[in-house]
C-alpha cells in the first residue's frame, strides 16, 4: 500500500463523513460546530438508505454508486435552508474560533500518533479474534456488491440469512485501497477526528464561550484535549470495530440532542436557528447512530434519555395544567413512547433473547469502582497500572456537587450514575441487576464509554466553577492584605483544574499506544495470534500462484482465514466459529479419511476447495500470547501428506493441492 493511495483513501473518507451530513444539518439550521460533529452520523444514515435502495433496485454497492448517491442527497439538501428559515430572520453565526481549531488539531495529533505508533503500518491486519471476522465481512460486501443489512453477510453465516449491522463494513468496502487499510483508516479517523470533534461540539453546547477569550473557553479547550484520554474508544476500535465506530459517533449525536431543546436553559448554547430543524437533526443523527450498531440505542437511552428527561420535565410542568386537554396530550405521548418500546422489543426479540441469555464469569464488585476511578481498560488481558485518569475523575466528583448546587448539567450526573449501575451489574452475576447489562454482553469495556462522556462533562463543570470563583475573587478583593492570598489560592485551584485534564491526556497516550500494539503487533500482542511475523507475506505471495476462483481449505485460526481479506482468495472457513453446514462439517471431521472415504472428496468438490493451507508452528513464532487455538474439534491439521502436492512453502507455512481427489489445479 503506497502512501499516495492511503492518503487518497483518507481524503475520500473525510469527505464522506463530513460533507453530506454537514450540508444537510446546516440546511436544518444547525450551527456549524454541531453540524460538523453530527455529520458522520448523518452520513451513516444516508449510506444505509442508499444501501437499501441499491439492494431493492439491483444496483451494485460500489464506490461510484455510493458517492453518486451521496452527491444526489447532498444536492437535494441544499434548498432545505430556505424552507427551514422561511419567516425567520437568521441570527448571528459564530465564526470558527482559532483556539478551538488548535485544540482539535492537538487532539488529532495525540490520538493519531498513538494509533500509528501502536499499529506501525496503516495496512496492518488486526489480530484480535473479531478482527478477522470483520475484515472478511467487509471483503464480502466489497466483492458481492451488496450492503443490505439483512443477508449481505450470508457467506459469514454459511449461507444463512441474518440481520447484521453492516454500516461499518459498507463504509470500509467503498474506500480505495486494501480492506485492512480501509478498516484502519476508519479507526484512525474515528479516534483522532470524529471522537474529539464530537466531544468539542458537546462541550461547546454545554459551556458557551461568550467573549471568546481563552480563559472563558477553557472548559471547551481543555475538555477537547482531555477527550483523548478516554480509554474505551481505543479499546473498542482495536477489538470491536462496528461497535467502536458507534462509540466514536456518540458524542456528536449527543450534542445535537442536548441543543435540540426548544427553549434552551441559560447555560446552554443554541444548537439550531429552527426549533423543528434542531429536533429533526437530532432524530436523524440518532437513527444513523443506531443503524451503525443496534447497541447504540441502549447507549442513547443511558445518555440521551437523561437529557430529554431533564428537558421534558419543564415542558410537562408547563403543559400539565395549560388546557383541559393538555393532560391527555402528555399521557398520550407517554403511552406512545411505551408502545414504541414494546414494538421495538417485539421486532428484535430474537436478538434481545440472545442477549438476555448471555453470561460471563463474575468478578469482584469492589474492583469496578477502582477501575472506574482510573478509567481502566476493563479487559483483563490488557495491563493498566498507575493512577490512570483518577485525577480527572476526582474533578468530575467535584463537578457533581457543582452540578447539583447550580442546577446545571444534572443529566450528566444521572447518566454517570446509570453507567456505574451498569458496570456493577455486569460483574454482579448473582444479582437480578445482572440482566441490565446484557445489551452490552455484560462486558465492562463496552459500557465504559457511557461513563467517560458524563465524567468529561462533569470535570469541565468543575473547571468552569474554578474559573468563575477566580473571577469572583478578583472582582471582590484588592491586590493587598489577606485578599491577596485568596487570589493566590483561587488562581492555584483554577490552574490545577486546567492542568489536570491536559496532563491526563498526555499521560494516557502511552497506554493507548500499547492498546493498539496489543491488537496489531504479534511480538507484543496480549491476544492469541493468528498471523506470525512474515506469514502475511507468504499468504500474499502464495495466492498469486493460484488459479482464479481457487478456494482454500484449512483450520481458520492458523492464519488461513486472512486469505480472503488480504488477497481476495476465498476460504472454506472465513470465520473462527464452528460450522454447522453439512459439507464443511463433514470435511473438518473426516479429513484424515480422504483416501478411504469418497464422501470427503465429494464434499470438497461441492465446496470447490481444491487447496489446503498448513501451518507447522502453531506458536506463531513463539510470540508471548501464543498462537490462537482451534475453536472446535477438527482433523484438518492432520491431513495426510500423501494426499497432497506442494504448491508453495516458506519452511513453516505451506500451500498444497489436494491430489487425492484427482484434481490437477
Amino acid at each position: 500500500m503506497t502512501p499516495a493511495v492511503a492518503l487518497t483513501a483518507a481524503l475520500v473518507l473525510l469527505a464522506i463523513l463530513l460533507v453530506p451530513g454537514y450540508v444537510l444539518l446546516r440546511g436544518l439550521g444547525v450551527l456549524r460546530l454541531q453540524a460538523l460533529a453530527g455529520a458522520p452520523a448523518i452520513a451513516a444514515l444516508e449510506l444505509g438508505a442508499l444501501a437499501v435502495v441499491c439492494h431493492w433496485t439491483g444496483l451494485p454497492w460500489t464506490r461510484t454508486t455510493a458517492l453518486g448517491g451521496l452527491a444526489v442527497l447532498t444536492c437535494a439538501a441544499l434548498p432545505l435552508r430556505r424552507l427551514t428559515m422561511r419567516g425567520r430572520q437568521p441570527g448571528p453565526q459564530p465564526r470558527p474560533w482559532p483556539p478551538l481549531l488548535i485544540a482539535l488539531g492537538l487532539a488529532a495529533l495525540v490520538s493519531g500518533t498513538a494509533w500509528m505508533i501502536g499499529a506501525q503500518d496503516i495496512d496492518a491486519a488486526m489480530q484480535a479474534s473479531d478482527g478477522v471476522w470483520h475484515l472478511n465481512a467487509a471483503a464480502y460486501v466489497r466483492t458481492l456488491l451488496d450492503a443490505y443489512p439483512v443477508g449481505a453477510l450470508a457467506p459469514m453465516y454459511w449461507g444463512e440469512i441474518h440481520y447484521y449491522p453492516v454500516a461499518w463494513h459498507s463504509l470500509v468496502a467503498i474506500l480505495p485501497g486494501t480492506i485492512p487499510t480501509s478498516a484502519n483508516l476508519v479507526a484512525l479517523l474515528g479516534l483522532s477526528v470524529v471522537w474529539p470533534l464530537g466531544c468539542a461540539s458537546l462541550l461547546a453546547a454545554l459551556f458557551p464561550v461568550g467573549r471568546r477569550t481563552v480563559l472563558d473557553g477553557m472548559p471547551v479547550l481543555a475538555g477537547t484535549l482531555a477527550s483523548t484520554a478516554a480509554t474505551a474508544p481505543f479499546v473498542m476500535m482495536t477489538t470491536l470495530w462496528p461497535y467502536g465506530w458507534s462509540v466514536c459517533l456518540l458524542p456528536g449525536v449527543l450534542a445535537l440532542i442536548v441543543t435540540a431543546r426548544r427553549v434552551p436553559a441559560f447555560y446552554l448554547r443554541r444548537g439550531s436557528q429552527s426549533p423543528w430543524g434542531g429536533a429533526l437533526a437530532a432524530a436523524l443523527a440518532a437513527m444513523g447512530l443506531v443503524y451503525v450498531h443496534g447497541a447504540a440505542a441502549f447507549n442513547l437511552a443511558i445518555l440521551g434519555a437523561p437529557v430529554l428527561l431533564v428537558a421534558s420535565m419543564e415542558a410537562v410542568r408547563g403543559w400539565w395544567g395549560r388546557t383541559p386537554h393538555s393532560r391527555l396530550v402528555v399521557l398520550g405521548a407517554c403511552a406512545a413512547l411505551v408502545l414504541l418500546v414494546v414494538a421495538g422489543a417485539h421486532v428484535f426479540w430474537d436478538q434481545l433473547s440472545m442477549l438476555l441469555s448471555y453470561s460471563r464469569s463474575r468478578a469482584v464488585v469492589s474492583t469496578v469502582f477502582v477501575e472506574a476511578l482510573r478509567d481502566d481498560v476493563m479487559i483483563y488481558r490488557i495491563p493498566d497500572a498507575g493512577v490512570g485518569s483518577a485525577l480527572l475523575t476526582v474533578m468530575a466528583m467535584i463537578g457533581v456537587v457543582v452540578s447539583v448546587r447550580r442546577e446545571i448539567h444534572r443529566w450528566a450526573v444521572l447518566a454517570a450514575a446509570l453507567a456505574m449501575l451498569l458496570l456493577v451489574a455486569s460483574v454482579w452475576a448473582a444479582s437480578p441487576l445482572h440482566i441490565l447489562a446484557t445489551p452490552w454482553y455484560v462486558q465492562k469495556s463496552r459500557i465504559l464509554p457511557l461513563l467517560e462522556i458524563p465524567v468529561l462533562v462533569l470535570a469541565m463543570t468543575a473547571l468552569r466553577e474554578a474559573l468563575a470563583h477566580l473571577r469572583t475573587v478578583r472582582e471582590r478583593t484588592g491586590p493587598r492584605g489577606g485578599a491577596r492570598w485568596r487570589r493566590v489560592v483561587a488562581g492555584a485551584l483554577a490552574l490545577v483544574a486546567v492542568v489536570v485534564p491536559v496532563a491526563t491526556a498526555a499521560v494516557r497516550a502511552p497506554l493507548h499506544e500499547r492498546v493498539v500494539a496489543y491488537a496489531y503487533q504479534p511480538e507484543v500482542s496480549v491476544w492469541p495470534v493468528m498471523l506470525a511475523p512474515g506469514e502475511r507475506e507468504f499468504l500474499e505471495s502464495s495466492a498469486e500462484l493460484l488459479p482464479e476462483g481457487a478456494i482454500i481449505l484449512s483450520e481458520p485460526t492458523n492464519g488461513s482465514a486472512y486469505y480472503w481479506s488480504l488477497t481476495g482468495t476465498e476460504v472454506v472457513f472465513p470465520s473462527l466459529r464452528r460450522n454447522s453446514e453439512p459439507d464443511r462439517l463433514y470435511v473438518s471431521e473426516h479429513a484424515t479419511q480422504i483416501r478411504t472415504d469418497p464422501e470427503v472428496c465429494a464434499a470438497l468438490g461441492r465446496l470447490g476447495a481444491h487447496y489446503l493451507y498448513l501451518d507447522a508452528d502453531r506458536s506463531e513464532g513463539r510470540v508471548p500470547a501464543g498462537g490462537e487455538r482451534a475453536r472446535w474439534r477438527n482433523s484438518l491439521k492432520n491431513f495426510p501428506i500423501g494426499a497432497l502436492r506442494l504448491v508453495a512453502t516458506d519452511g513453516t507455512h505451506s500451500l498444497w493441492l489436494i491430489t487425492a481427489c484427482g484434481w490437477e489445479e
